[in-house]
């Protein structure tokens, strides 16, 4: 007899109409307020010169993604081939176009991922939690050692004073963190489980896999620099794109604004960060000193996605030409 689903809860049925809800209400009051002729002048008036380079770091951004994947892969002893991880990867960019939330890719490449290595289920999924994690972590990371250079900026809006007084703590915060994320998976496989604990085999698993992405030697290293790799070059994607469009923006500041809108997009309350995205934007041009017009900071959002957008309809294509590995 199957046992029967348990009935969604009210919060749960609500929850995409309050992401609608919440993503109309915002894009309809930006729409307000923008001037629309002086919208669409400020996306002609892009040189594309500097554009098509932010647009070629994007890809090499995306393409990184996907080779730190394959290391977390072969950390959890999943043996997927370069080529099929980053087409695995593309795959899961296509699929976070439409899919309500920031994390539909993660569940198709868990999909295939089950698919194909069926014994491999708990680090499969640990894989693509670790991709998730390391790609955070490495974000705030670099964030905390561009804050200094923005400091001078930040300390001008009182919205910003506390993050400039914080910064001096941050460094030793992130250094402790650092030691500690290293220290701790190395010490878990040895955590006194109970022996009629439910699930204990695919628990001390997951333990074990901890240990091994945390103390996978040069892979594990590899993994990191990778990850830096990501950032660094989706900052100098953001950069060209703000001198594209003539915009005040360094190198150490479009860093300091991803961390932040990707940050707010990445909450729960939109459909895809979609209207956050553009309204935190506004906000930080202006308390910034970046800009005081809206369509500058909408044009800068919107073609920040776009880039991402562009690259990520290729997954369709890869989509298409997915198949199953061949078995050994």
């Amino acid at each position: 007899m199957v046992e029967a689903k348990p009935a969604p809860t009210l919060l749960a049925r609500l929850a995409p109409w309050f992401r609608l809800a919440v993503t109309a209400g915002i894009l309809g009051f930006l729409a307000g307020k923008v001037n629309w002729p002086q919208l669409g002048h400020r996306f002609l008036s892009a040189q594309p010169g500097w554009l098509a380079a932010a647009l070629f770091l994007t890809l090499v951004s995306i393409l990184l993604c996907g080779v730190r994947f394959w290391f977390l892969l072969r950390l959890q002893k999943i043996h997927l081939s370069l080529f099929r991880a980053l087409h695995l990867t593309l795959v899961g960019f296509f699929f976070n176009l439409f899919l309500i939330g920031s994390t539909g890719g993660d569940a198709i490449r868990l999909y295939y991922l089950i698919r194909w290595f069926p014994d491999r289920k708990a680090r499969s999924a640990l894989a693509i939690l670790l991709d998730r994690v390391f790609g955070v972590a490495v974000l705030l990371g670099l964030a905390l050692l561009l804050l200094p250079a923005t400091a001078p900026r930040l300390a001008q809006d009182p919205s910003f004073a506390p993050i400039a007084q914080a910064i001096p703590w941050l460094g030793p915060t992130a250094a402790t963190l650092l030691i500690l994320a290293f220290v701790i998976p190395g010490l878990l496989p040895n955590l006194p489980l109970p022996a009629h604990l439910p699930g204990r085999t695919v628990i001390l698993d997951l333990l074990h896999a901890l240990r091994d992405t945390m103390h996978g030697g040069w892979t594990t290293v590899g993994t990191v620099i990778v990850s830096v790799a990501v950032h660094l070059f989706s900052f100098a994607a953001a950069t060209l794109l703000a001198r594209s469009l003539g915009l005040p923006i360094h190198y150490p500041l479009a860093g300091l604004i991803l961390l932040l809108v990707f940050s707010a997009a990445a909450l729960p309350i939109s459909v895809s960060g979609h209207g956050v995205r553009e309204g935190v934007m506004v906000f930080l041009f202006i308390h910034l000193g970046i800009s005081q017009d809206a369509e500058s900071a909408i044009a800068y959002s919107l073609l920040i996605y776009g880039m991402g957008l562009f690259w990520s309809l290729f997954g369709g294509l890869a989509y298409l030409t997915l198949k199953s590995p061949p078995t050994k």
